[in-house]
């Protein structure tokens, strides 16, 4: 090789490693797809908006989610398949609408005579609820859980005639998912799931006879006031529901530690907004129902509520039994509802007893 032609090459190959220094991979980016049970509209859709935008800013970019409600991308009650087969990567809904896949899931949302939101938090952050509910329930269907919202005390629900006694329920067809849906059965409910959706026009078309849906702020924005007047409480079926946030596990595991952190803390968060946005809004609703759009508020009896207790404590653990994971999950919950029963009727039972003979005047 002459001279001229070897410093010719090496001046070339100098100038190549000048212009194109090593590249360094940045941080690695996800972006998820999640798939909703509720629709758009509403408390719980406009959490789920919150919720993606919380975890995009925290994560800078790294992580970012675009949600499709309910029948944007697969109907309300498909949501867990598509997270199940990656087609979503998350999904958002309630537990029990999920009673198909589990014999345990259910127990994670709500239990008849359960316990209260904040008896629910407690269990779930500081009892091991997240845990019990991801090995006996969500882990086996291949995705991660994380309480996503709380919906607190719910109503009883609306019915198009009185019901006062455990005859007035037989042959009723009423939406109620759920283990309270459950628990109807036994009376001779004729009890039909519905997605959300689908609960005003089947109650306007007689399809049902009634439903339960949330509380005065959520069931006012479905409109069922329009088509019932009956409005039942309190709510025995539904003391307070989880939400749950669910993801595929594989693109779960994905995921560093950080990520997984602002992902856990950014559904907390969604948890408490939640719970808090229906306690704040309940009672206006619920004083505009009565006093603008005729509802009447009625009182479940005694002798039904009795009744219908007495067959809760006989027909959980029954369904409890069916697998050794539902077992274990309801006798985790029932063994904290005791702890609880003590400090809550010291403290909040008998606060809202106090508060009320103090404000009688």
């Amino acid at each position: 090789m002459k001279r001229r032609d070897f410093i010719k090459q090496a001046a070339v190959g100098t100038a190549t490693a000048v212009a194109a220094p090593a590249v360094i991979a940045g941080p690695k980016k996800h972006k998820w797809i999640c798939v909703s049970a509720f629709g758009k509209a509403g408390l719980l859709g406009e959490a789920l908006e919150e919720f993606t935008q919380a975890v995009e800013i925290a994560s800078g970019g790294r992580l970012s989610i675009k949600a499709y409600h309910a029948g944007e991308l697969v109907k309300p009650f498909e949501a867990m398949d598509a997270v199940q087969n990656g087609t979503a990567q998350m999904g958002y809904g309630a537990p029990y609408y999920w009673a198909g896949k589990s014999d345990s899931i259910s127990f994670v949302a709500a239990m008849p005579f359960g316990l209260t939101a904040q008896e629910q938090n407690a269990w779930l952050y500081y009892g091991g609820g997240i845990e019990l509910s991801d090995r006996t329930a969500y882990l086996p269907l291949g995705v991660k859980f994380l309480p996503m919202g709380n919906t607190g005390n719910q109503m009883g629900g609306w019915y198009n005639k009185e019901i006062n006694t455990v005859a007035d329920l037989n042959g009723l067809k009423f939406r109620m998912p759920g283990l309270g849906g459950e628990v109807l059965k036994t009376f001779g409910v004729n009890v039909i799931l519905l997605p959300g959706s689908d609960v005003l026009p089947a109650l306007t078309s007689g399809a049902i006879d009634g439903t339960e849906w949330i509380g005065p702020a959520a069931d006012m924005g479905k409109g069922l006031y329009k088509v019932v007047k009956n409005y039942y409480y309190p709510g025995w079926h539904e003391p307070a529901t989880i939400l749950d946030g669910f993801f595929n596990l594989d693109a779960w595991n994905q995921l560093d530690d950080e990520l997984k952190n602002i992902v856990m803390h950014s559904a907390a968060a969604t948890n408490l907004w939640i719970l808090s946005k229906f306690q704040a809004t309940n009672n206006a609703a619920m004083q505009k129902l009565i006093n603008e759009h005729g509802v009447i508020l009625r009182k479940y009896s005694d002798e039904l509520i009795t009744a219908i207790g007495k067959r809760s404590s006989e027909l959980l653990p029954e369904l409890a039994a069916k697998t050794k994971e539902a077992t274990e999950l309801y006798n985790h919950i029932i063994d904290f509802r005791k702890t609880m029963l003590t400090w809550s009727g010291h403290s909040e039972g008998a606060y809202l007893t106090a508060r009320n003979l103090g404000l009688a005047g």
